[in-house]
């Protein structure tokens, strides 16, 4: 009897095991490229996409970014645009084509925080003692 008990409590745990697997695979991969960032589904740049900015490094003196898996640095060619900029969210070519400005998060459009602003207090009519008491000399 015992170990009939036994094999039942390994059969629902291998049951209970093989419904968590089929419910994970459902789930998206947290560590997949954003869309965004101009790759399909099968992990490859979309054909179509123009230069996809993926990374911004600025260290003491040097400012380097990767376009489309390639890594240049400031005043380098990436094809056939010179790097004329890269500050911390975005990269600025200039190429036959003209200028182009390459965003880190396309989707996201920077502003400034607007300062929170605290109520009054209602000021009493009365003074505290504080205010009013005088040291002793």
């Amino acid at each position: 009897m015992a170990k009939r008990l036994i094999q039942k409590i390994i059969a629902a745990a291998l049951g209970w095991a093989a419904i968590q697997v089929a419910v994970a695979e459902g789930l998206p991969d947290p560590t997949r490229p954003a869309q965004e960032a101009g790759f399909s589904a099968g992990g490859n740049a979309a054909p179509d996409a123009g230069p996809v900015l993926q990374s911004v490094k600025i260290a003491a003196g040097r400012r380097t970014a990767v376009i489309s898996g390639q890594v240049v640095a400031e005043g380098e060619r990436f094809g056939t645009a010179k790097v004329v900029g890269i500050s911390e969210s975005e990269v600025v070519l200039l190429g036959p084509e003209g200028r182009q400005t390459l965003k880190l998060f396309p989707g996201v459009e920077k502003r400034a925080a607007q300062p929170k602003q605290e109520p009054h207090p209602a000021r009493s009519k009365h003074k505290s003692k504080r205010h009013t008491e005088q040291k002793a000399p």
